[in-house]
């Protein structure tokens, strides 16, 4: 991922295609993100079709790279009914 303010992306929009690539570049505005410009392909594989659960699960580049760490669930002082 690549950073360019937006001022050069106005004065050479062909570099920045260029960058894209290579891989998503964050467009800043004053020092804060504002825009991502990503190649048409990337932006339909990730952001343009709805996933199912099974395809979210078996994502091999997911988004978040958290180890998923649920909090243990206590059933001591629970009635079970039968």
């Amino acid at each position: 991922m690549s950073y360019m303010s937006s001022a050069s992306f106005n004065q050479n929009p062909s570099r920045a295609k260029k960058e894209a690539n290579e891989g998503p570049v964050v467009i800043t505005d004053h020092g804060q993100e504002s825009y991502v410009l990503v190649r048409y392909a990337e932006f339909e594989a990730h952001w343009k079709k709805p996933k199912s659960l099974f395809e979210a699960l078996r994502d091999p580049s997911p988004i978040s790279d958290k180890e998923f760490d649920p909090a243990r669930v206590d059933l001591d002082g629970r009635d079970v009914e039968f």
